[in-house]
């Protein structure tokens, strides 16, 4: 990363991104499907995005239940 501001960190639009709070100037809508993704480079889908179901609390723990083999 430079210390030196891009371009785009010097335009009107806000340099992080609006699901996650990170540091990503170039994050950008786009239509997938018929569906409106957040993404931070038109790329990389962002991990607080909603359209994919992004956790907002901790993960559910996993569900183990025991087999009972006959011997």
């Amino acid at each position: 990363m430079s210390l030196f501001p891009s371009c785009l960190d010097l335009l009107e639009r806000p340099v992080t991104c609006p699901g996650c709070h990170v540091h990503a100037p170039l994050w950008t809508w786009v239509r997938i499907d018929g569906l409106r993704v957040l993404t931070h480079d038109g790329d990389v889908i962002c991990p607080a995005d909603r359209t994919f179901g992004a956790l907002t609390g901790p993960e559910p723990s996993p569900v183990v239940e025991s087999l009972g083999v006959a011997a």
